[in-house]
């Protein structure tokens, strides 16, 4: 009798949690993707948002639906309390995939902005952080893009591309934790308007932590990727010899920057770089090749990466970006050199050579 009894009551309490969650199921309002401008000429702080809500919440499941909203404040903070008097439910940003900021904000210290979010009590410091080119409040408020919500689409775009190791992961983590002087030049993803929808367009660069108003192509934005941080596996690079395409997929990448020095002068830092890849080529086309065939391909692509990458750090310079840390390499291995050293003005006009070799372990074909 007394075990029926027991058996009963963890029935009973099984069925009054499945109703407590319902009920905070219908309450809860995630917030999927956080738009931030500047209301009009001022500096008030335009915040839209992207919600997602479950409808339905029955049994443990529900429909999710999609939702967009704005309101203003004189920061993050004060935006997101704004909205919790404006909208019924349980505003949570613990979910948060994506913060997307316009690049009139970005030219105004956004990390500065964006450092109250740590004191969220469920912070979402794992989302994403990217620039807008556009209309923020335009792309937001659109009930699908691709038959997809707003922000399925914008975060697939960028799981897609770093899964590929094609862009830089921009985690607000890394930006908001991991401040010092060497972290506040940085490449941020960058999308731009496309037909009625956006997409992924390169790097907008930022120096001492504003957005200087240059950018990165996807191209250039893939081999600064690879001498930033030059894990390199499986990522896929093409371009063309004699008018015809081909392609090689990086199976390894060693890195090493040489500082150069002549007493108390900085003179040049080389980067070298050693790839080990597969060479790809169309089905069609494909052929045995010889030694020298494969030694001619591995000198050419190497001085083709060489003149590449020489093209990419010339524009990190010019934006006096610093995104490969070379301060932070000079300031470790050199301090004394470093202490007497305007980083900020010499950087510009130091020169830096990478330099580039290959080795073809083997070829293949692309299905």
């Amino acid at each position: 009798m007394k075990r029926t009894r027991t058996v009963v009551a963890l029935v009973l309490c099984l069925f009054m949690t499945g109703c407590w969650d319902q009920l905070q199921l219908k309450k809860l309002l995630f917030v999927d993707v956080i738009g931030i401008d500047y209301e009009g000429n001022g500096k008030q702080l335009k915040v839209d948002y992207v919600i997602s809500s479950l409808r339905e919440a029955s049994q443990g499941g529900g429909r999710q639906t999609s939702l967009h909203m704005k309101s203003t404040g004189t920061n993050l903070y004060d935006a997101v309390s704004n909205t919790n008097k404006e909208m019924p439910g349980i505003l949570s940003v613990l979910e948060t995939r994506l913060y997307l900021i316009s690049s009139r904000f970005a030219k105004d210290e956004p990390l500065r902005h964006l450092d109250i979010a740590s004191q969220f009590a469920s912070n979402p410091l794992y989302a994403y952080l990217a620039v807008y080119d556009g209309d923020l409040s335009e792309l937001l408020s659109k009930k699908s893009i691709n038959d997809q919500t707003v922000s399925h689409f914008l975060i697939g775009l960028l799981d897609d591309e770093i899964r590929r190791g094609e862009i830089p992961s921009n985690k607000l983590l890394h930006y908001i934790l991991g401040g010092n002087q060497f972290m506040n030049d940085f490449a941020l993803n960058r999308f731009e308007p496309y037909r009625d929808e956006a997409r992924l367009a390169g790097t907008a660069l930022f120096s001492d932590g504003r957005y200087t108003g240059k950018n990165l192509n996807n191209e250039d934005t893939q081999l600064a990727i690879l001498l930033e941080s030059p894990s390199g596996r499986n990522q896929l690079l093409s371009s063309q010899r004699d008018g015809k395409q081909y392609s090689v997929l990086i199976q390894s990448v060693k890195r090493r920057f040489h500082v150069l020095t002549n007493a108390d002068k900085l003179n040049e830092i080389e980067i070298s770089m050693q790839l080990q890849v597969k060479l790809i080529e169309d089905g069609s086309e494909f052929k045995r090749h010889t030694d020298k065939m494969l030694k001619d391909m591995e000198t050419f692509i190497a001085a083709d990466l060489t003149t590449r990458t020489t093209n990419v750090m010339a524009a990190l310079q010019q934006a006096n970006c610093d995104l490969l840390q070379l301060g932070h390499e000079v300031a470790v291995f050199h301090p004394n050199l470093y202490k007497n050293l305007n980083w900020r003005e010499q950087y510009p006009t130091l020169r830096i050579k990478p330099k580039i070799t290959v080795k073809i372990l083997n070829t293949a074909i692309l299905e």
